[in-house]
């Protein structure tokens, strides 16, 4: 097989695993149960092309701006994981950090959800963003360096395909199952966003201890 095909698959199936659509499915369908069909797959085509172009950008100059920054990666693992938890709390509870909120800041909040935590980082987190800056450090001439751009939104149009069709699979549950999901996503996602936080305690403990 080409080498340059060869990086291409590798690329794919690495990124897809770790942004892994699939598991997202249920947490989309749970934080967006209340918004009709259209409105839906706006915001899901959004997210999706938001965590691709942060994921290019990162993955081609992801050192340069957290070197620049002083940023490590367990700090956004630690950062990232604190958002998550605030949204596993309101899944959890089933309400907003606003008890009461006007048409005006429900849009807003759509629009707000769609970059974060839908885009980043549940679908283009530090996981994501490390392995294609990985890749790209290890791909070794220009050819497999557009590979990886290839890849990257070869990733992000199966994954627009897979959550946009996610709707339908909880329309079917209906408001009772969609609850009843929503509260066990809350949990899962807890427990997600813990595990990014215990993940960057653990990266800045080995850093210490080097």
């Amino acid at each position: 097989m080409d080498m340059n095909l060869w990086f291409f698959f590798y690329s794919f199936v690495t990124l897809f695993v770790i942004v892994d659509p699939i598991m997202n499915v249920p947490i989309f369908a749970a934080l967006l149960d209340r918004t009709e069909k259209k409105e839906y797959e706006r915001i899901v085509r959004k997210a999706v092309i938001i965590a691709a172009v942060v994921l290019i950008i990162f993955t081609y100059s992801g050192n340069l701006i957290f070197n620049l920054l002083g940023i490590e990666m367990y700090s956004f693992r630690i950062a990232g994981g604190i958002l998550l938890f605030i949204i596993s709390l309101e899944m959890l509870f089933g309400k907003r950090t606003k008890t009461k909120i006007t048409k005006e800041e429900e849009e807003e909040w759509r629009e707000d959800i769609a970059v974060t935590p839908l885009a980043v980082p549940l679908l283009t987190g530090p996981g994501a963003i490390t392995s294609g800056i990985v890749l790209y450090s290890s791909a070794q001439t220009l050819a497999q360096k557009t590979m990886l751009i290839v890849a990257i939104m070869a990733v992000f149009f199966v994954a627009y395909l897979i959550l946009k069709n996610s709707k339908k699979v909880f329309e079917f549950l209906g408001n009772t199952g969609n609850k009843v999901i929503s509260r066990i996503m809350g949990i899962l996602l807890a427990a997600i966003s813990v595990q990014f936080v215990v993940d960057g305690v653990i990266e800045i403990y080995g850093g210490i201890n080097k």
